[in-house]
């Protein structure tokens, strides 16, 4: 019998954002899941291996970003930047490991017995060519401080990612924001929030950044503009939500060796990819709510398959989570049931014989919770002769039932991986 190389396998991911839930009293206590009709879905699950998956641990709650982390195969108790890093990519920025990143608001503050006292924290929602003036100036004026570089990318309105790259950073420093919209509050001063060397220069180097903003946008003519205008100057930067790229965060590709792409309806989820080294987008369609053109993010994902030479396609609808946040409980089925039927039509136009299927969420977000819970997942992997277990249906009670029992979600992507036939051997 001549010997035949194994054939390997490319693989979608489907990501139902928050779609997991508990009882609901006015669905007789069932989940949306349980009463949704995805016959797609089902079919996976039917004929494929199912469990549940704690994203991070049991009873922790997870954010989508912790959450999506661990989808990806990361331990998110190791590799989570923080939200300062993720919203600097959305910003454009090119991140490193070592960089420390920080979310920002242009602000208004006056000066009050020596005091710099918030009159708003959003300068009157600013936005458009005022802001990205301001940041503009902030760029030329500050560039490096204590042999620290200095970065400024603007963002959505009035926000503005803080990007320090060096040696000797650290992340554990205080928030300059005072966090609220009143007026009154003293702009704070950044403290280190741990009792390292790192953490002292740091936050000195971000109240020395704080100032000289207030120094550089204070008298500057955009700002003497909208003065005149009536409306608030933005004449300073407040700092929050510091992280930092961990030091030995590899590449998707370089951890797992293939190659991922991401379709998803959030930027946070195209920020945590870029920083993976993925390629990854929101399409045209996807508006990250009930009314998504949840087939339009099918065809996409599709192109994507028949075009690129990508292993696995990480597919996000985020329509579960929204309803589950306002407590929609029919929303939630529908949209259950419009994901069913891109899942149906990306089943239709692939092989069955060559691709592997899952199907998975972010984190639970039930109805009556209206919140994340730290409920685990249901999960359902199909792919070529795989095992078969005696499940019939996708949701949070048939699939406790699975082969798979219960897995924490860092090990979704080795098992894919495995059925893909494209799993390195460990030892002899």
């Amino acid at each position: 019998m001549k010997w035949k190389p194994i054939e390997t396998y490319r693989a979608f991911v489907f990501i139902l954002d928050g779609v997991g839930d508990r009882p609901v009293p006015e669905l007789n206590f069932r989940t949306p899941l349980e009463v949704a009709r995805k016959p797609n879905i089902d079919y996976i699950a039917r004929m494929g291996m199912t469990g549940l998956a704690d994203m991070i641990e049991p009873g922790i709650r997870p954010g989508t970003d912790t959450g999506h982390l661990a989808i990806f195969g990361y331990e998110p108790y190791k590799y989570y930047p923080g939200r300062g890093p993720l919203e600097a990519i959305g910003a454009g920025a090119k991140l490193k490991p070592g960089d420390v990143a920080l979310r920002c608001n242009l602000a208004t503050v006056e000066e009050r017995n020596g005091k710099l006292i918030v009159v708003d924290r959003r300068a009157g929602r600013i936005k458009g060519k005022d802001a990205e003036e301001l940041v503009r100036a902030l760029n030329e004026a500050i560039k490096e401080i204590d042999g620290v570089k200095v970065e400024f990318h603007p963002a959505t309105a009035h926000r503005v990612a803080l990007v320090l790259r060096g040696k000797g950073l650290s992340p554990k420093i205080s928030n300059s924001d005072p966090g609220t919209a009143k007026e009154g509050n003293p702009v704070r001063e950044v403290v280190p929030l741990e009792d390292s060397e790192e953490a002292r220069r740091t936050a000195e180097i971000l109240n020395k950044i704080i100032k000289l903003s207030y120094d550089v946008l204070k008298d500057h003519p955009v700002n003497k503009r909208r003065v005149k205008e009536g409306k608030l100057p933005a004449n300073i930067i407040l700092t929050r939500g510091a992280g930092m790229v961990p030091l030995d965060l590899k590449s998707f590709k370089e951890r797992f060796g293939v190659k991922g792409y991401v379709i998803a309806e959030e930027d946070t989820i195209i920020g945590l990819a870029k920083l993976l080294g993925m390629e990854a987008e929101i399409p045209e369609g996807a508006t990250g709510d009930l009314e998504s053109d949840v087939i339009a993010i099918g065809k996409r994902a599709l192109e994507v398959y028949e075009t690129t030479d990508t292993d696995i396609i990480f597919v996000h609808i985020k329509g579960p989570d929204i309803a589950g946040h306002d407590a929609d409980y029919l929303g939630k089925i529908q949209i259950i049931e419009k994901a069913d039927e891109m899942i149906g039509y990306i089943l239709r136009n692939t092989d069955e014989n060559k691709t592997v299927y899952a199907i998975t969420a972010d984190h639970s977000t039930p109805c009556i919770v209206r919140d994340h819970s730290g409920d685990p997942v249901p999960i359902a992997v199909k792919g070529p002769k795989c095992r078969i277990d005696k499940v019939q249906r996708y949701d949070e009670v048939s699939c406790a039932e699975g082969m798979l029992g219960k897995i924490r979600m860092v090990n979704l992507v080795p098992i894919i991986l495995d059925l893909m036939n494209k799993r390195l051997k460990f030892g002899e």
